[in-house]
């Protein structure tokens, strides 16, 4: 592949990256927000009114509520951290140097966010099966998202492996 073409990969990659980004950040912070306002509504006993419209639909539950709100928290900021970790390898692509360093701690840290968010999502299961009454604790293993971590953590352990033999050749005459 050619350094133009591996260039202009980068670039539709982080143009697409950076949408994903900024779609998840806006589609998250729309949900929290709207669950923030469920949540003090619940808390306060004032249904939402918007004009003549009001919402007084407290099915859900104050701690199914604020574990959802606390998910979308942990979702959203891992998604946005993978993302803008992603855009820091892709600018290292386009300049036709991937193999640094700082792109092996990235993977690690790509790694241990979708690893942390997989364990907070065990972690409310848990909490949501104690406090709501009548609720079953469920847990599922997501085999894709700790395939993704233990890639990762390989991927990491080639660049890793990658930049110290190129930092090798580089000294040998």
């Amino acid at each position: 592949m050619s350094t133009n073409a591996g260039n202009s990969m980068a670039a539709i990659m982080t143009v697409l990256v950076t949408i994903v980004m900024w779609m998840t950040a806006l589609i998250g912070a729309i949900v929290i927000l709207a669950g923030s306002v469920e949540l003090i509504s619940i808390l306060s006993g004032n249904p939402i009114s918007i004009g003549s419209v009001t919402v007084d639909n407290h099915a859900i539950t104050v701690p199914e509520l604020s574990a959802g709100l606390v998910g979308a928290i942990v979702v959203v900021a891992a998604v946005v951290f993978v993302c803008m970790e992603l855009r820091k390898i892709l600018a290292t692509l386009a300049a036709g140097d991937p193999f640094v360093p700082d792109n092996a701690v990235r993977l690690t840290r790509i790694a241990i966010a979708i690893a942390v968010t997989q364990l907070m999502r065990y972690a409310i299961a848990v909490i949501i099966g104690l406090m709501v009454k009548g609720t079953r604790i469920e847990l599922s293993f997501d085999l894709i998202a700790w395939a993704s971590v233990a890639a990762l953590f390989i991927l990491s352990q080639v660049f890793r492996e990658g930049t110290r033999l190129r930092d090798e050749e580089k000294m040998t005459i």
